[in-house]
């Protein structure tokens, strides 16, 4: 679309200099040769159909975007008010073109989670918005704890966390429970060899995660490193 309109502005464009350059040469022959190409894709009928399809298309999901922004800070009710006047006009759209049916299936399909956030604005709007946030979020948590990756770092370090939270605070869940909350007491009811297999599955974990990274670094240079343990193991053998 942005196109076809720059093509009609540059075709304007050379019909005022066609008009106001005095000689016929051959720089005059490049003007005609030039507008008729131009002209060739701007009177097209179909290209001119689409054209105009196209903006009238971006000016329904203007409206929606708009709707859904919710820039001017309308209540819950008043955005959803305003999209069942949207949903009433595509609907009328769709009787008479179907490209509007999926729209219109899509907004009904989603009705009950379009508006529960515009009661609290610290939620996202949109997918983008919520992408945007999810991004930030991400890179405080790279700041707090050091590693890009949330899952790995609450599979490390959950355990230890839901083991604070069941023991510290004014009523701690495992005391409501009717277990003791005493430090000594949890330690010692703990047998060894279950202390033992937690850590060396934690450190399993932790080794796997190295290795995956350094294939991620440079999976030429892992795979080099392979071979060469491999060859060693093979002569030791």
């Amino acid at each position: 679309v942005k196109m076809y309109d720059r093509y009609k502005v540059v075709r304007a464009v050379i019909r005022k200099c066609m008009r106001e350059y005095p000689a016929d040469d051959w720089y005059k022959q490049a003007l005609y040769d030039l507008e008729r190409i131009l002209a060739s894709v701007i009177n097209d009928g179909v290209i001119k159909n689409r054209v105009k399809r196209l903006k009238y298309d971006h000016g329904i999901f203007s409206r929606l975007r708009r709707i859904l922004r919710n820039e001017d800070k309308q209540s819950k009710e008043g955005v959803e008010k305003r999209m069942k006047r949207f949903l009433a006009f595509i609907e009328s759209k769709a009787k008479s073109d179907s490209r509007y049916k999926s729209l219109a299936d899509q907004i009904k399909r989603c009705w009950c989670g379009l508006f529960h956030t515009y009661e609290d604005a610290r939620l996202p709007r949109t997918n983008n918005d919520m992408e945007g946030l999810i991004k930030e979020q991400r890179r405080k948590w790279r700041r707090m704890t050091g590693t890009t990756n949330v899952d790995e770092w609450i599979v490390y370090h959950a355990p230890t966390g839901i083991y604070l939270f069941n023991l510290i605070g004014v009523s701690p869940p495992l005391e409501k429970l009717g277990f003791s909350t005493d430090l000594r007491e949890i330690l010692s009811s703990v047998r060894y060899e279950t202390f033992r297999n937690c850590v060396n599955e934690y450190e399993k974990r932790r080794n796997k995660d190295r290795i995956r990274k350094r294939a991620n670094r440079n999976i030429d240079e892992l795979l080099m490193s392979v071979l060469e343990k491999n060859k060693i193991l093979v002569s030791v053998g």
